[in-house]
């Protein structure tokens, strides 16, 4: 076992390790000091000694006072340490490329953040007690030595004997541990895929028994099988600590009296001080399995924040506005492959050589398949490229710009997502909002107040709706609309096509949208078919 917790901990700690570390050696003299108020009081009941009652006081509450402080202190410092950890990895990951983020998962971030942190959290009160403890078992063992060497290292003998027998059964708890997790990945896996597609489910019953049976049924009974066989195994490790505490108490009690000639109320003294030492003993055994799924916890978030620091893009220049002038963007011989974690090509797009207009409303049009989204997300900037280039006028799209570019597009993807406050929009007006809400005809399912939409529980049309109001309020040079037309009545179709789109056209924004609605074709300056991830043909037409 590593203790990665220990030295996480101490390093958390800061500017207070040394007064927090002071005072759980203090605590763990304290508690040790009363067992031997404890022994000197019994070797004499008839009177009170009040030396000794006002000792133990001050034993008791120092005790009290050091606990306090390093337990307080300690988890103070974790919980601050998680929430900026939390934060540094939520930052990282608003700086990683779209295409990385996907393959880390939504459930893989969710789950190290949430489960693991948790785990550590916990674990770090544990560790309080357990130093404490470990602190008071040196105390006693210097107290043992004091009375009789033979009966000091009867107990390091017995104790070390377990230390070992106890490390090497731990290693076979890890290995379970680390497979019941892996168990439990797949779980959560699972469950993404049962809740992104519970429609997909719900219209097929072969489907839902399927997934059911043999991804949630058959993962969760192999994942309690392993968790059950790692609990048996840390019952069983605890269990044999605990005889080994009795084989101790046996030799203390049995043989130390053969081999010892000190006084019995010596030896009863070393019985009372190892029967003491149990409690403690008992603390670190239950301890140690909350310590190890810290430790492998604590491993977990390692991982994911490395694979986030190698999906994090280069180093971003933050020049609002930059290329907001501009008059044209190409695509220069440019190609996208989608790779699976072998890094073998599962599809790609390209090469495509293609000039947007300022000002244009252009049509992207293919079937199911052929690239459309695909090829937005990388003229938007949010795929890089796998090669050619992106021209913006005569500036060539450098690394370190994606950033100032993504920053011209307002998006409304297939899979967008409504966030109920306005996010990065100021001095907005409530009104004109809501007057846009009327102007979509969503006025009775929702309105805008207090910085927030009344409500977003609504059919896939209406939010679409809303997810263009955002795109207008946001005001960005371009603007892109994947199928927004999709599930809308024909009034609000004709009101899309025929009135919206020409008036974003008169303030010059560049208009790229999908669409399958050939009947509107007509409103398009330049009409893009794609056919499997190349470019079929560019009809350009003239509305002057």
């Amino acid at each position: 076992m590593k203790f990665n917790l220990i030295s996480f901990i101490l390093d958390k700690l800061g500017s207070k390790r040394n007064k927090v570390l002071a005072a759980v050696i203090f605590a763990g003299i304290t508690n040790g000091m009363v067992m031997l108020v404890i022994n000197d009081v019994a070797k004499d009941f008839n009177e009170i000694n009040f030396v000794n009652l006002l000792f133990f006081a001050l034993c008791i509450s120092g005790f009290m006072y050091a606990r306090r402080f390093s337990e307080y202190n300690t988890q103070a410092s974790v919980q601050s340490a998680i929430s900026e950890r939390h934060l540094a990895i939520i930052d990282k990951l608003r700086k990683s490329s779209l295409s990385q983020y996907e393959k880390i998962g939504k459930m893989s971030v969710i789950s190290n953040l949430l489960d693991n942190s948790q785990i550590i959290y916990e674990s770090s009160r544990i560790l309080v007690h357990v130093s404490t403890a470990g602190v008071m078992l040196i105390f006693c063992f210097g107290y043992i030595a004091w009375l009789s060497t033979i009966a000091f290292w009867m107990c390091a003998v017995v104790l070390t004997i377990g230390i070992f027998t106890y490390k090497k059964a731990q290693r076979q708890v890890v290995e379970l541990y680390h497979e019941y997790q892996a168990k439990d990945a797949e779980f959560y896996n699972a469950l993404n895929h049962f809740l992104d597609g519970f429609k997909e489910l719900k219209i097929s019953r072969e489907r839902s028994n399927d997934i059911y049976l043999n991804e949630f049924t058959a993962n969760l009974h192999e994942s309690v099988a392993l968790k059950l066989r790692s609990e048996k195994k840390v019952v069983t490790n605890t269990t044999f600590i605990q005889c080994l505490f009795y084989v101790l108490m046996a030799c203390v009690v049995f043989l130390l009296p053969q081999l010892d000639e000190a006084e019995p109320s010596v030896l009863m003294s070393i019985t009372a001080v190892v029967l003491f030492m149990s409690g403690a003993i008992g603390l670190l055994v239950e301890a140690m399995p909350l310590v190890m799924k810290a430790d492998i916890a604590l491993g977990n978030l390692d991982k994911m924040e490395s694979r986030i620091n190698q999906a994090m893009e280069c180093e971003q220049l933050n020049r609002p506005g930059h290329f907001n002038d501009f008059s044209s963007i190409r695509l220069s011989d440019l190609t996208y492959n989608y790779l699976d974690e072998t890094k073998n090509k599962m599809f790609s797009i390209g090469p495509v050589d293609l000039t947007l207009k300022r000002g244009e409303i252009i049509f992207l049009v293919g079937g199911n398949g052929s690239g459309k989204t695909t090829l937005l997300k990388n003229i938007c900037g949010l795929y890089s490229a796998s090669s050619g280039s992106i021209h913006i006028d005569d500036r060539v799209l450098q690394n370190d710009s994606y950033d100032d570019f993504r920053n011209l597009f307002s998006i409304v993807l297939t899979d967008f997502h409504l966030f109920e406050k306005l996010y990065g929009l100021k001095n907005y007006d409530e009104k004109s909002i809501n007057d846009l809400i009327a102007r979509m005809k969503i006025e009775d399912k929702t309105y805008f107040k207090d910085g927030r939409f009344s409500n977003l529980d609504l059919s896939t049309g209406q939010r679409k709706r809303i997810a263009l109001i955002v795109s207008l309020l946001e005001d960005k040079p371009i603007m892109v609309f994947d199928e927004v037309a999709a599930d809308q009545d024909p009034e609000f179709r004709e009101e899309y096509y025929r009135v919206i789109l020409p008036e974003l056209k008169k303030q010059n924004k560049t208009i790229i949208l999908v669409s399958h609605d050939d009947r509107y074709f007509d409103m398009a300056d330049t009409l893009i078919k794609l056919e499997y991830g190349k470019i079929a043909s560019i009809t350009r037409q003239d509305h002057e």
